[in-house]
This record gives C-alpha cells, structure tokens and sequence, in this order.
C-alpha cells in the first residue's frame, strides 16, 4: 500500500515534533534540538562501548592475570545509568520504545481517538519523567555540595547524575514536542485507517 503525500507530511511533521518543515524559528530549533538529541545519542552510544570494553577487560584482568579491577563496579554503575539515560530522547523520537501498538493501531485505527490517546500516553510519561528529571537534578547538586564520592576509586558521583538529569529533560522536551503534534492531530483530524 502506497502512502499519499499527506501522510508522508504528516510522518516527516511527527518526527519533527509537530513542526514543518520550513524554514522558520520553531522550525530551526526542532531541527537543532533533533541534532542535540542525536548527539547525546552517540555519547550513550560511546558509554555502551566503554561499558562492553570494560567487561572485556575485567574478565581478562580477573581470569588471566587474578587481578582484577579495582572499583570496576563504581565504574559500571555510573556508565550504565547514564548510556540509559542519554539515549532515551533519540529512542523515543525514532519511536523505539515498547509501546502498545496492537491498541493503538488495530482498535483506534488512526484519527482522532488514536492522536488523543497518544498525547494521553505523551502526558503521562511527561510527569513520570520530569520526576525523574527533578530528583537527578536535586540529587546531583545536592551530592555536588557535600562532595559525594563512590565506594572504592572516590570519584565523584554528581557527574553521572547529571548526565541522568540531562538525558531526563531532553526526553521530557521529546514529550512536549510530540504532545503539539498529537494535539494538533486531534484538533485538524485525520483519517482513519481502514
């Protein structure tokens, strides 16, 4: 089945956050912000292969020499929270989170129903997030202040947890983007699918 143009527009427009494309300041920021979230992407990206070398090295320190590394697990701890973190945003823009679709697609079959229920969705996960957001922020000024270090190697523990705080807001932004165009969606309307 081939797509009209206007759901092609419409795709390009949510990927976009609800803004066309054309040149204009929303325009330029959604396309700036989609960059920003690429790039945190690839930082997470960078923290995952450090976090699969990390292991490698572990594995080979512990088992072939019988020495393994000190504070591996202060390491992990922080690189995995924040490879988690830093991606979410790009993930839920290139629509890569688990979701009910089957719902979504088979039983609301576009329109209206099925742009309300997402901003519902969008809504929900924008105040479970921006909690989450709130508290990292508090937790690492909070830790930055009193100096709080890990277990083992006394690193200190406020940066990873900024970075949480981080990947948390742009997720959240990705939530209020995709909101417009839900919103929008149910306002105009659009067909159903057959």
């Amino acid at each position: 089945m081939s797509k009209t143009n206007k759901e092609e527009r419409s795709e390009k427009i949510a990927e976009g956050g609800g803004v066309s494309e054309r040149s204009s300041l929303l325009g330029n920021a959604v396309r700036g912000f989609g960059a920003l979230e690429r790039w945190l992407g690839y930082l997470g990206m960078a923290f995952l292969i450090g976090l699969m070398a990390m292991v490698v090295l572990e594995v080979v320190s512990r088992y072939v020499f019988g020495n393994p590394i000190m504070g591996y697990i202060d390491i992990m701890r922080m690189m995995m929270a924040v490879m988690v973190f830093l991606t979410l945003a790009y993930c839920q823009r290139e629509g890569g989170h688990i979701r009910m679709e089957l719902f979504m697609t088979r039983v609301l079959k576009g329109g209206r129903r099925y742009h309300l229920v997402e901003f519902s969705h969008l809504l929900l996960s924008l105040a479970g997030f921006g909690a989450i957001a709130i508290s990292s922020l508090n937790g690492a000024l909070q830790d930055y202040a009193v100096g709080d270090v890990t277990a083992v190697l006394y690193w200190p523990t406020w940066p990873a947890k900024m970075l949480v705080a981080i990947g948390a807001i742009f997720l959240c932004v990705r939530f209020i983007l995709q909101m417009f165009y839900s919103m929008s969606q149910v306002v105009v309307g659009i067909k159903k699918t057959e």
